[in-house]
């Protein structure tokens, strides 16, 4: 799919922006930096303006870019999303192919809005999204041909939404009575290979539960092994959908007590089938296991209680 496929969004600007723009331009040392800096103004605002449209809080102020010191030193021009996380809203001049990418890149980064400016800069035109990349060294450059559609953008700000609301907590004691959480399912459901090995155990409980990282389908399984009244033995294992035969690299799990301290971690290695940890939990303890891909993460709580 090519920029040109993809529908575009004209945003006006308002006399608010250029007021800032120019206020922020103004404190720069060159007329390069102070170009840079009032087109990375606008097209906050711009995106900012586009969010608002369609009821999505922003909060415009407490963006780098807002920051004297920041936008002076850094090639900045971030949003931020209430409680979500940050867009880069980067500028894109009449007759470009590509844009810059900033060489800092925020943890809670969703991705990159393309803003097209005309020769007026009384508005300008939204030209697509890309997500954050999970790459440790990504380009200098993005190419307007690999954007996505504005739907993708929202579709994003919803899945970083519903991954930072509080997990439902999973009480383990539950399953051993035979009562489920409505999306944990029986393996055999959702996997046909990988799950044969992790059941030998004829006294053992498996659910698996399908999550979605970094448009990675993955599948979590936890299997409960009694040893006595007080303890179990669990073993997690992280597994890739039925589509797929590995896992993506330098995808991790990791464990974490009562107190969020990291307790043990795996790691996929190059065409990993699966990444698995085990341990014991005794009764009234909880845990958390987290799962990362890159800079996105997903948390799920457990307790045995």
């Amino acid at each position: 799919m090519t920029s040109r496929q993809i529908q575009s969004i004209r945003v006006p600007l308002g006399k608010d922006a250029h007021h800032w723009a120019q206020q922020f331009a103004a404190e720069q040392d060159t007329p390069q930096k102070s170009k840079r800096v009032y087109l990375n103004t606008l097209a906050v605002y711009a995106v900012n303006s586009y969010l608002s449209w369609l009821m999505v809080d922003t909060d415009l102020t407490q963006g780098d870019i807002w920051h004297p010191g920041l936008r002076a030193l850094f090639d900045v021009a971030d949003l931020v999303l209430s409680n979500i996380g940050k867009l880069e809203c980067r500028p894109v001049l009449p007759g470009e192919v590509a844009f810059d990418l900033p060489m800092d890149v925020a943890e809670d980064l969703i991705g990159y809005v393309a803003v097209q400016f005309n020769q007026q800069l009384d508005s300008v035109e939204l030209l697509g999204f890309a997500p954050a990349m999970t790459d440790d060294e990504p380009p200098d450059k993005l190419q307007l041909a690999e954007l996505q559609s504005l739907e993708t953008l929202i579709d994003a700000i919803h899945n970083f939404s519903r991954q930072l609301e509080e997990p439902l907590l999973v009480n383990l004691r539950q399953w051993l009575e035979g009562v489920f959480n409505e999306d944990w399912q029986p393996p055999r459901l959702v996997l046909t290979r990988n799950f044969r090995s992790i059941s030998g155990r004829t006294n053992s409980t498996s659910r698996s539960k399908v999550i979605n990282l970094a448009e990675h389908l993955l599948v979590l399984v936890v299997q409960l092994t009694p040893t006595d009244g007080d303890t179990v033995d669990i073993r997690l294992r992280l597994c890739p959908d039925i589509d797929t035969i590995y896992l993506p690299e330098n995808l991790h799990l990791i464990v974490f007590d009562e107190a969020e301290i990291p307790c043990m971690e795996a790691q996929a290695t190059n065409a990993a089938n699966w990444i698995e940890l085990e341990f014991s939990c005794e009764l009234g303890e909880k845990f958390s296991v987290k799962v990362i891909l890159g800079r996105v993460s997903l948390i799920q709580k457990f307790t045995f209680l």
